[in-house]
């Protein structure tokens, strides 16, 4: 029928919008140093951050795909009725769509319950309190509490309280009174030689919130956009699948669109 060709055109008008939205999205999440930098600070605590990466990169990659999906689903819904070609790539193509957006969604639901693990805030706490080593050090973990301090505003597991008798404490023995890294300090800006004695010795200007609680509120507002994203987008391009293999048939039995 002339009417599906018209319907077929208007989903993938839809595709091309919905390619650009989730190309924003991965695009924003692979971008932000809250995702990936200080995430590291939470691997140790059995979280498997290469899942979170390969969700992001794979969401980026499907909403390229999109953007080819919707233009093969145009033109073989518009070229001649004798060629269902186009339409058999495209049919593929959104087949292979659909399978990603739903692996994109299982993992990043199984990387968000996964911080609902009593020992992910435990872990964390046993790593600020026994590995950290001061925002002036270079080591890996040491890096990536002091990116997730300072881009979630947060300090240790569960807040400040944490580097008390420390191993960053106890290195800062020639000033006692100071136990509080800068990263965990307002206003730090990565310079080393700035001094923060109100903050590092706990009196104000610190960032109280825990990163544990950080974390879940990162995950808590970033995961139900890529899954709802993901799934949404799944269930249209299903059913332009649908009328893709509509079209096929009318076209393998020679008919017309009347």
């Amino acid at each position: 029928m002339e009417c599906m060709k018209f319907v077929m055109f208007g989903f993938n008008v839809v595709f091309w919008l919905a390619g650009a939205a989730m190309l924003g999205v991965g695009i924003w999440l692979a971008v932000d140093p809250g995702a990936f930098d200080a995430l590291g600070a939470v691997e140790s605590a059995g979280m498997d951050n290469d899942m979170w990466a390969i969700a992001v990169y794979t969401f980026i990659g499907i909403g390229a795909l999109v953007f080819l999906v919707g233009f093969l689903g145009c033109w073989g819904a518009c070229i001649s009725d004798d060629s269902s070609v186009p339409l058999w790539i495209y049919s593929i193509l959104v087949g292979i769509c659909i399978l990603g957006e739903i692996t994109v969604a299982i993992l990043i639901g199984i990387y968000w319950t996964s911080v609902d693990n009593g020992g992910v805030r435990e872990a964390m706490e046993y790593d600020c309190h026994n590995k950290y080593m001061g925002e002036d050090t270079t080591d890996a973990l040491s890096t990536s509490w002091n990116t997730m301090q300072q881009e979630w505003e947060c300090c240790g597991s569960s807040g400040p309280g944490d580097y008390t008798d420390s191993l960053y404490d106890n290195q800062t023995d020639t000033t006692p009174d100071i136990y509080i890294p800068k990263t965990c300090c307002v206003g730090y800006n990565g310079d080393n030689t700035a001094v923060f004695p109100d903050c590092q010795t706990g009196v104000s200007g610190f960032y109280a919130k825990g990163c544990y609680d950080a974390l879940v509120e990162f995950l808590n507002e970033s995961a139900p956009i890529i899954i709802g994203i993901a799934c949404g987008f799944a269930g249209l391009q299903i059913i332009g699948l649908i009328f893709a293999c509509c079209l096929i048939h009318k076209k393998s039995d020679g008919g017309k669109y009347v």
